[in-house]
């Protein structure tokens, strides 16, 4: 058996159950709960995100639709409120986050960083695609929220744009206070490298079978 057939190196399915399932986890374990929906996790997103962002949209999106229904299970069980409307439900869950991985269409911005590590290693650095991406991301699953807000929630305020700006500012006090903190771990020197490291090792084929993978 050679190097690139052993271990974690290029080994798709254990970084996609992973990754996942420490999303699921993460979105288990809420900070707060709003009375009329949403909640406060422990960067739950930013993990979901890293699955487009090491295998691109397509994987991206198949991960991001499965995890919001997984979501609305969570949700359904930890007794948070939701909307019974189906379409509302079918927007805040699987096309929400669906179109969270529309970062994964942004291209690198310039030249790529790429770094040696070793004589045989180079890891590809992508410090726009990654903080970008996520916060494309974020903002339209906000821009899911707030429809659905708008479409089959009773009004909060008189007037359509009071309205909408109320739904704005109760979303946002959620998803943009995680989007924050989890752009800035991203922007840790330390965590991005890492960041990268773990794409190089779930996508990288290593072609000299004398290396040895951890």
């Amino acid at each position: 058996m050679t190097s690139k057939e052993k271990g974690i190196w290029n080994n798709k399915p254990f970084w996609c159950i992973l990754l996942f399932g420490l999303a699921v986890l993460c979105s288990s374990i809420k900070v707060l709960v709003l009375p009329q929906g949403g909640s406060l996790t422990y960067f739950s997103l930013m993990i979901l995100w890293l699955m487009t962002f090491i295998y691109g949209p397509r994987y991206g999106l198949i991960a991001s639709v499965l995890f919001g229904f997984v979501r609305l299970g969570i949700t359904h069980l930890t007794g948070e409120y939701i909307n019974p409307n189906i379409w509302s439900i079918l927007l805040e869950y699987p096309i929400a986050h669906g179109v969270f991985c529309l970062g994964g269409f942004l291209q690198e911005r310039g030249q790529k960083n790429d770094y040696t590590i070793d004589d045989h290693e180079r890891i590809q650095a992508e410090p726009y695609k990654l903080r970008m991406g996520y916060v494309i991301g974020v903002a339209a699953m906000l821009a899911c929220y707030v429809i659905s807000a708008e479409l089959f929630y009773p009004p909060y305020r008189d007037g359509f744009f009071s309205n909408l700006f109320y739904n704005i500012v109760y979303d946002s006090s959620y998803l943009l206070i995680e989007g924050s903190f989890s752009l800035l771990l991203l922007c840790v020197p330390k965590v991005a490298d890492a960041i990268y490291y773990i794409k190089h090792v779930a996508t990288h084929i290593d072609e000299d079978d004398t290396l040895e993978c951890f």
